[in-house]
């Protein structure tokens, strides 16, 4: 439920951001203009790709990463850098799993959501949950490593995952910061992606309450 509740607080502070630039009562202008002037030096991308792998990698929160994507770069360069570092830091936590001291393993395999992955190791559903706000990739990583899922199974639901979750978050992002006024700023181009969020958060929060009863 806490996880939830992130999402909604992260879907609200953008719709509260598309609004409150298109009105004019908020400018992001200069701090955009910072930060898209240090993302075009080539060492900008390689820090944002060592610090999304290293995240995920010790489990620590990505998410405000994400949304750092989105600032720096347009939608698809973005996503390549989300899917990058998000797979490669996933890689890295598969098999620090291995490496867990065993109240670390117990802890995780008492989790309602490790018995969600443990019942549901399939392609289709580890890229359904990477998908949802409401579902630690951390929990997704450490499981499948401890459950020693396939680890091509694996690479390709962090890949398939991150791409739409980093598309969706950047896009959201980026439209959010580009608005510049209130007749261009309020539209379905700036405001799908928030729409889509919000019904992975919808879809996420439903999954998981299910899949959750079921476990216990």
């Amino acid at each position: 439920m806490r996880e939830s509740l992130k999402g909604i607080c992260l879907l609200l502070l953008l719709v509260c951001g598309v609004v409150l630039q298109a009105l004019g009562l908020l400018d992001f202008s200069g701090m955009h203009a910072w930060i898209q002037a240090h993302a075009q030096h080539w060492w900008a991308a390689v820090i944002f790709l060592l610090l999304m792998t290293g995240m995920y990698a010790l489990a620590l929160p990505a998410s405000p990463l994400m949304l750092l994507a989105g600032v720096m770069y347009s939608p698809l360069p973005a996503t390549s850098g989300i899917v990058l570092g998000g797979t490669a830091g996933s890689i890295a936590a598969y098999y620090i799993a291995g490496r867990l001291s065993a109240d670390m393993t117990r802890r995780y395999m008492e989790s309602p959501r490790f018995k969600i992955i443990q019942r549901h190791t399939g392609f289709t559903m580890l890229s359904a949950l990477r998908l949802f706000p409401g579902f630690p990739h951390s929990v997704i990583n450490y499981s499948a490593g401890i459950l020693k899922i396939d680890i091509k199974v694996f690479i390709l639901s962090a890949v398939s995952g991150f791409v739409v979750k980093g598309f969706v978050y950047s896009s959201a992002v980026y439209h959010s910061t580009h608005v510049d006024s209130a007749a261009d700023g309020i539209t379905l181009r700036a405001l799908w992606p928030l729409f889509l969020l919000s019904l992975l958060l919808a879809g996420g929060m439903i999954i998981h309450r299910r899949y959750s009863s079921d476990a216990e």
